[in-house]
């Protein structure tokens, strides 16, 4: 950054332009509210400075920034390309903003980049984002190219709104799929309750040659195979998300905890609690203690509850979590112990 900043000085100083230069150096560090200053500095400026300034918006927000900068830029006679409004329609789909969103489409009609498959793709990805799946099929329709994005966008989409049927419809169909299209099935039958269809896909993706899981898949799959009870199969995932190094992964270890809680390897499960360390999240905790009291093991529960206290974990107890561990207690101590938690005002459902 120092060094950023002592080449804008000599610029400056020598009436030299750079600002193109900079503008991208100061977006990689990244400093957007020094790259703005130097571009509200900057007299017309260009359409390549409006894109990098509203996409670096788009993926730091605030969001609110890209469409000033559009406006702005529409207003000086700056005309927008098709880069510009795929940046824009992304920040509409990270503020779940329908009606800016189908302005924007217009907007992009009426500067003819109707064929711009970026462009298009992140078209069908806002309306899909925003709840309205029928706009997004009807534009994936329209598209004369298609690619893996544009396919994975809708998908993604029926997904979203809980049409696995569509979804897999679509999943048959595509030319091709990469780990993000399986991934995205695997994910949506496992938060729809439909365990066995995700691991079925799952099996079928380990039959493709060029497609591995990652991280995400893992996270993704381990569920399924804890409300199964598939433990053996769930073993498995695990040691592939180790040897691949993505044990890391807080998600991942998360799922493997609740592989192992669910399926009653209560030792196991605290073997791999113990292991994460102070990484352990409120989610850690939750379904550590959890597990204790549905398993009957309500005074260590309480016990492990006390320990998250005492570290300040989070600010706000689960009301469950604390109702749980009351119904499996076996001693009135143990009641006692939770009683005082029921009234205080960080203690929510």
């Amino acid at each position: 950054m120092n060094q950023v900043k002592k080449i804008h000085a000599h610029t400056l100083r020598n009436g030299l332009d750079f600002t193109q230069f900079l503008m991208t150096k100061l977006l990689e560090i990244p400093n957007i509210p020094y790259a703005h200053k130097l571009f509200d500095n900057t007299p017309n400026p260009a359409v390549f400075l409006y894109n990098k300034l509203i996409q670096a918006y788009s993926s730091d927000g605030p969001h609110s920034q890209c469409f000033s900068l559009y406006i702005q830029m529409c207003r000086q006679g700056c005309f927008p390309n098709a880069h510009t409004f795929t940046f824009l329609f992304v920040s509409c789909s990270s503020l779940s903003n329908l009606r800016l969103g189908q302005v924007l489409h217009s907007d992009l009609i009426k500067h003819g980049f109707l064929l711009d498959i970026f462009a298009l793709t992140a078209l069908v990805d806002m309306y899909a984002k925003t709840g309205s799946i029928a706009s997004a099929r009807r534009q994936f329709e329209e598209m004369k190219i298609r690619d893996l994005p544009t396919w994975n966008s809708l998908i993604s989409g029926y997904v979203k709104n809980g049409n696995m049927d569509e979804a897999l419809h679509l999943f048959s169909t595509m030319p091709s799929r990469n780990v993000i299209s399986w991934t995205t099935m695997i994910s949506g039958f496992t938060q729809n309750g439909q365990y066995g269809d995700a691991l079925a896909i799952f099996r079928e993706m380990e039959k493709e040659t060029e497609v591995r899981a990652n991280q995400v898949t893992i996270a993704s799959i381990l569920p399924a195979c804890a409300n199964l009870g598939a433990l053996e199969f769930g073993k498995r995932i695990e040691a592939y998300a180790r040897e691949n190094g993505f044990f890391q992964n807080m998600f991942v270890r998360n799922a493997v905890l609740e592989l192992y809680v669910k399926c009653g390897r209560l030792d196991t499960a605290m073997e791999v609690f113990v292991a994460m360390g102070k990484r352990r999240n409120l989610c850690s905790w939750n379904t550590m203690i959890m597990g204790l009291a549905i398993h009957g093991k309500g005074t260590e529960a309480i016990g492990l509850f006390n320990k998250m206290l005492a570290i300040h974990i989070d600010k706000t107890y689960s009301q469950t979590c604390v109702l749980m561990c009351t119904k499996k207690c076996t001693t009135n101590r143990a009641e006692q112990q939770l009683q005082p938690l029921q009234g205080r005002k960080d203690f929510t459902r």
